[in-house]
């Protein structure tokens, strides 16, 4: 299996730029580059500017998963609506529907946050009902949460705000889900695998998978939406 270097150098290599070219479409230093190509450095922040950049899925640079060569509205990170803040005399538009926002609860992309996903406080969230439409998302089954911690980086950053569907529970191999994790409300990839048990993946190569008994996790819902701000 190839390592995260390996396929950081393939990919620079066939996209035909330098490090010095690489580096300046990213905006980090050169030598910030020469660590990431010779392995002194693993990870960096701005792994997504670079996968895009090299023209590669951000998914198969980190992790190795899947094909290396970036598809097409095929992202994870992609944004399928816009999202804001309103109140009560902010009126809807024809496409616009309403969804809870739980906006205090967090979801963790890391070690974890202790909290109830009932604590509902009153927020709401725009969501388009044609993208609902076209994704199968009925807007009763539907709320959007917080994810704070880096585990699931470069796609989900920090402080992304997700939209889950709570009717979608079983699990599909290779999606990523809401669950609520001896306590503990998580954001992650999942995988079934033999024994009633399920592998529990990060996107984040600085995490290891977890392998845990099915009865030790309830699923929320399957994450379908995403919106974060890139810095």
């Amino acid at each position: 299996m190839t390592t995260f270097t390996d396929r950081l150098n393939l990919a620079l290599k066939e996209s035909g730029l330098s490090q010095h070219q690489l580096a300046e479409k990213v905006k980090i230093s050169q030598p910030a580059i020469q660590k990431l190509l010779s392995g002194k450095s693993s990870t960096s922040r701005k792994i997504l500017e670079i996968a895009n950049a090299l023209n590669v899925d951000p998914i198969w640079l980190t992790k190795g998963v899947g094909q290396a060569k970036k598809h097409k509205n095929k992202s994870n990170a992609t944004v399928l609506g816009t999202i804001e803040d309103w109140d009560s005399k902010t009126p809807l538009d024809d496409d616009e529907i309403e969804v809870p926002f739980y906006k205090d609860v967090r979801l963790a992309a890391g070690d974890g946050f202790t909290d109830d996903i009932e604590d509902y406080n009153g927020y709401k969230l725009r969501l388009s009902k044609s993208t609902m439409r076209k994704y199968g998302i009925d807007k009763e089954c539907t709320v959007c949460l917080t994810v704070y911690g880096d585990s699931m980086e470069p796609v989900f950053r920090d402080g992304a705000t997700v939209a889950i569907d709570q009717a979608d529970r079983h699990i599909r191999d290779g999606k990523i889900y809401a669950i609520n994790h001896d306590g503990l409300l998580r954001i992650k990839i999942l995988e079934k695998i033999p024994g009633n048990q399920v592998k529990i993946r990060s996107y984040n190569i600085g995490y290891d998978d977890e392998i845990v008994s099915q009865d030790e996790i309830t699923i929320l819902g399957r994450v379908w939406w995403q919106s974060s701000i890139l810095d």
